[in-house]
């Protein structure tokens, strides 16, 4: 180990924070936090406080997950009147996080004595601390809906759009679909699990046919639905393989191992003969699902030769 370093040396080495638009992270923060109370009202800003400024993100204590939630819920607000505040700050996005232990106290008791404040204090201040005025909560609430209705009026001005699934305003630069992302995502999972549920079902299905079934279907999302499933019962088959060799496969194992086959072959069991289930999963379990050719072999060979005595 090094060792204690003298105050000196820490100092001489020390360095401000990352600039970023002509300003340090930390004097970003401290710019930020200077007009924290301006943009969300004195009220919440006794229940929350900026924290550090870092990649265009604003990071919030709060002094729980209700405030959480709810400042999350107006943070576009909250946003505009900060970049009206701070303009020559890129703040991208605000993340609220609940203080806890020490931090806590900020907001329980308005601040954190130090300890020379804690020693020095008289029994009687300690006995009558300071009553914090109750916090109307419904007052915030309207104000941050009245911002919000601003911000919408603005956003309508300058040509925003609305998702057609959930309403929610959607920028200009990204206003090409009239979905959302979240809405985007949530409807090609729900195609996607549709086609799922043909090919587990009818697993030699082809394209064709899931598109007449499902008109919304595309062929990439068929393609990948098909791999994705394919990598699945692959991942079952393979556990079902260790149980074949160990001679104690169940009847489930044999069902998986049909679907497999359809689905990699595009034909329907009663189109598969043995040699394409050889083909595609070898000897082992095309006798495990057709039966074992061994002893048949025999018995015919027996047949044969008491056939020619």
């Amino acid at each position: 180990m090094s060792g204690p370093r003298r105050l000196h040396d820490l100092i001489a080495g020390w360095r401000p924070g990352r600039v970023r638009g002509g300003r340090s992270d930390d004097v970003a923060a401290a710019a930020l936090s200077a007009a924290w109370e301006q943009a969300v009202g004195a009220g919440v800003a006794r229940r929350s406080r900026p924290l550090r400024f870092r990649n265009g993100t604003l990071t919030v204590l709060t002094a729980s997950s209700t405030w959480s939630d709810e400042l999350t819920l107006h943070a576009p607000a909250i946003l505009v009147s900060l970049r009206r505040a701070v303009p020559d700050l890129s703040l991208l996005r605000l993340r609220f996080v609940v203080a806890s232990g020490r931090t806590q106290l900020l907001f329980e008791s308005g601040y954190v004595p130090s300890r020379d404040a804690r020693r020095d204090a008289s029994p009687a201040a300690n006995a009558a601390p300071v009553a914090e005025e109750p916090v109307d909560v419904r007052e915030l609430v309207e104000r941050l809906a009245t911002t919000q209705r601003a911000l919408d009026v603005q956003r309508d001005a300058a040509g925003w759009t609305r998702c057609a699934a959930c309403e929610k305003r959607i920028a200009p630069a990204a206003s090409a679909s009239a979905l959302c992302a979240p809405c985007t995502d949530e409807r090609r999972r729900r195609r996607q699990a549709a086609v799922e549920r043909v090919l587990m079902q009818a697993p030699w299905s082809s394209f064709g046919e899931i598109k007449n079934a499902l008109p919304d279907t595309t062929w990439e999302l068929y393609e990948r639905t098909r791999s994705s499933l394919l990598a699945r019962w692959q991942a079952e088959m393979d556990a079902a393989g260790r149980r074949l060799r160990r001679g104690s496969l169940s009847p489930q194992d044999r069902v998986v191992a049909w679907s497999y086959i359809m689905l990699a072959s595009g034909l329907a069991q009663k189109d598969l003969g043995r040699a394409a289930v050889d083909n595609v999963l070898g000897r082992q379990w095309a006798a495990a699902l057709f039966g074992d050719l061994a002893p048949q072999r025999r018995e015919a060979g027996r047949s044969l030769r008491e056939n020619l005595q």
